[in-house]
């Protein structure tokens, strides 16, 4: 039988993968498919009763994802992970386990999942960085401290027999994963790949003795404004200089995707979190292979100069306005559904956007704002989402505040020296 699912390390440190079987996990997602859940309240007392476990099995795999779906049970605003998105992460097959190790945990009262982390070494990150740092991600846990303490010292154990000095999180393995806990802008719901958490996991982390690694700002523009003058004119600028804008191709996507993958690793390189890495595992994490269908082609623009490509932008619809009320499934009605449900969309995303430093003094990323603004707009979009922004990238910063957005919510990694375990 094929293995290729899940890759977890014995927590022992001894060497080798297990794996859950191809047919295990076929099996655990057709159960995710049929099955209601059911959970306790999330406000119940939790004893000192519940357990920890590593994740072994596809029966621990499924709490491990249905985890978030007890921490959020009263939460209006959370949108579910896909499960598809979490199985392809998870693979084998992903180039990012070439250089990532990793172990799961899953916290259980009375049989049922209460709290969840995942624990990281990137060999990559630790040769690139001169660091040994190791993460701590995909945390969520209900709100009792206990629990939270034992799931944090567990992964920092594995951390320290990896032979790390520091551990850092929330970091999903890396940075466009998902990172930080949610500290300020509880609200409103997330956008598409925002990040979003209970308020009381800024005090766990604190209780817990770590500190402040690095906070992002996360803008919210107002589409119902008229677009600033500066950035009408800085584009008309542009343009006068020969900047061209051209949007992803479906035909050429192949050529596009490779275009941007190139772009990306340059412009990203002195970014946070930054670690250099494949092209293979750059289009394995945004599902590149179904680029051609998926990208939309007026918010994914390319801009050129003397016919070469010097920058880019990415920017979405806000797609959880769809995914809201889909429980992590997709399933081929809401596929057939979508390019009528699109339409109820009314907000918009800005991911990422990037510049070669050679060109930045022709205004290039104020140029990408703006088409893509001016887009949003045609579409009725009411706002945009903006980041999460490092608060140290001062000249993104500037070119945010350049379009009249306005901070709406911040983030925090936090991180601790790994020493002797907290009493």
């Amino acid at each position: 039988m094929i293995k290729n699912w899940c890759i977890m390390e014995n927590y022992d440190g001894k060497k080798g993968l297990k794996y859950l079987k191809h047919r295990d996990m076929e099996h655990l997602s057709e159960s995710l498919e049929n099955q209601k859940v059911s959970f306790v309240n999330k406000k119940t007392s939790v004893s000192k009763k519940f357990e920890i476990n590593m994740v072994k099995n596809p029966v621990d795999f499924k709490d491990f994802y249905l985890t978030p779906f007890q921490v959020y049970v009263d939460d209006v605003n959370w949108v579910s992970p896909l499960w598809l998105e979490v199985k392809s992460f998870f693979n084998k097959k992903n180039p990012f386990w070439k250089h990532v190790e990793t172990i799961l945990f899953v916290a259980r009262w009375n049989k049922k999942p209460i709290g969840r982390i995942a624990a990281f070494v990137d060999h990559n990150y630790c040769r690139y960085n001169g660091e040994k740092t190791g993460f701590f991600g995909f945390f969520e846990c209900v709100e009792n401290y206990e629990v939270a303490k034992a799931l944090f010292q567990n992964a920092e154990r594995w951390l320290k027999a990896k032979g790390m000095t520091m551990m850092r999180g929330p970091i999903n393995g890396r940075v466009d994963i998902g990172f930080g806990f949610l500290y300020e802008g509880f609200d409103s719901p997330p956008a598409y790949m925002s990040p979003y958490s209970p308020s009381y996991y800024i005090n766990f982390a604190r209780r817990y003795g770590m500190s402040k690694n690095r906070d992002f700002l996360g803008y919210t523009l107002d589409l119902k404004n008229d677009i600033p003058a500066e950035v009408r004119r800085a584009a008309k600028i542009g343009r006068r200089k020969g900047v061209e804008i051209r949007g992803f191709s479906r035909i050429r996507a192949g050529r596009d995707i490779d275009i941007w993958i190139s772009l990306l690793l340059k412009t990203f390189s002195e970014h946070y979190g930054f670690v250099p890495v494949s092209a293979d595992e750059i289009k394995a994490r945004f599902g590149i292979k179904h680029a051609r269908w998926l990208a939309d082609n007026k918010m994914f623009l390319f801009a050129l100069v003397e016919n070469k490509p010097v920058g880019f932008i990415w920017s979405t619809p806000d797609y959880n306005q769809f995914f809201k009320n889909n429980n992590g499934k997709i399933r081929a009605g809401d596929i057939l559904r979508y390019p009528w449900l699109k339409r109820k969309i009314n907000r918009g995303r800005f991911h990422l956007i990037g510049c070669l430093k050679n060109h930045r003094n022709l205004d290039i990323a104020t140029c990408l704002n703006y088409y893509t603004i001016v887009e949003m707009k045609k579409r009725g979009y009411r706002t945009a989402e903006i980041g999460p922004v490092d608060e140290k990238n001062d000249p993104s910063k500037k070119i945010i505040e350049k379009m009249k957005a306005y901070p709406s919510k911040k983030f925090r990694v936090f991180e601790t020296k790994i020493e002797p375990l907290k009493r």
